[in-house]
């Protein structure tokens, strides 16, 4: 693609007002709410491109192919730190998303304060929280989501199995009032009521790594929600080759064009 091209294809992508370029666009991911979108393009600055809560990379990082653009390849010990802002804190709601994008390596894709436990795909979990993470102890469903509100809520096989090492698949982890959800895919896994309101330490998060182990695999596409994504909204971000913004009143930006264009 030579430089007349990209400076067209840019100038497209920033059209006014809710107007997206034909072709470079067919569906447009959940904005509302976002509290941080982390496109996980190399480091050693991990860029938030929508909260400002950039993250630094403490280990080794390498740059792969991700299921949009670039993505992170972890390697178990590496992480990439986030210190966040206020948004950020989940302490003590009931409601809120994450989702990522992960590919694993192996089998037993971990390196673990215990033997198969546990590989943090995107957490805040240094002592209490939440995590989106791989569990190896949870055979047939180890990628799982975990809550702290007045126990551990989750911990134990809440989740989707094991997928083969190689493949791109989408993680969504739901709390809702309260009420745990988890997608695989853009498909509803399962549902689990009762876990409460985060129990959390601030606003600090971890991609990779957290504090019971770390993932061995690539991660691409991490969002957090403020608000509980439903059926409908994950479908559509399953089905999104990365973030389209397009909120009312302001400009309106193919994040899936501006990347592919970095």
């Amino acid at each position: 693609m030579n430089l007349l091209t990209k400076k067209r294809l840019a100038g497209c992508a920033l059209t006014v007002a809710g107007l997206l370029c034909a072709g470079i666009a067919s569906a447009q991911m959940t904005i509302d709410g976002i509290i941080g979108y982390w496109p996980m393009e190399s480091g050693p600055d991990v860029e938030d491109v929508i909260g400002g809560n950039d993250g630094v990379v403490n280990g080794k990082s390498k740059e792969v192919a991700g299921w949009f653009g670039g993505a992170m390849e972890f390697d178990g010990i590496t992480e990439v730190e986030i210190q966040g802002t206020d948004a950020l804190n989940l302490n003590g709601l009931d409601t809120f998303s994450v989702s990522a994008w992960a590919n694993v390596d192996s089998d037993d894709p971990v390196i673990g304060v215990v033997a198969g436990c546990c590989g943090s795909i995107v957490a805040q979990r240094d002592m209490d929280g939440w995590a989106l993470r791989y569990d190896g102890r949870n055979a047939g469903l180890e990628m799982e989501f975990i809550v702290h509100g007045g126990g551990w809520a989750g911990d134990g096989g809440f989740g989707a199995p094991l997928p083969p090492a190689g493949e791109w698949h989408h993680y969504v982890g739901v709390l809702d009032g309260g009420t745990m959800k988890f997608y695989f895919d853009g498909e509803f896994q399962m549902e689990s009521a009762g876990a409460g309101a985060v129990v959390s330490n601030g606003a600090e998060a971890e991609i990779g790594h957290a504090g019971d182990g770390g993932f061995v695999g690539a991660i691409d596409e991490v969002v957090i929600y403020s608000i509980a994504l439903d059926d409908d909204q994950v479908m559509a971000n399953f089905e999104t080759p990365g973030l389209a913004v397009d909120p009312v009143g302001k400009l309106a930006t193919s994040w899936a064009s501006l990347k592919g264009l970095r």
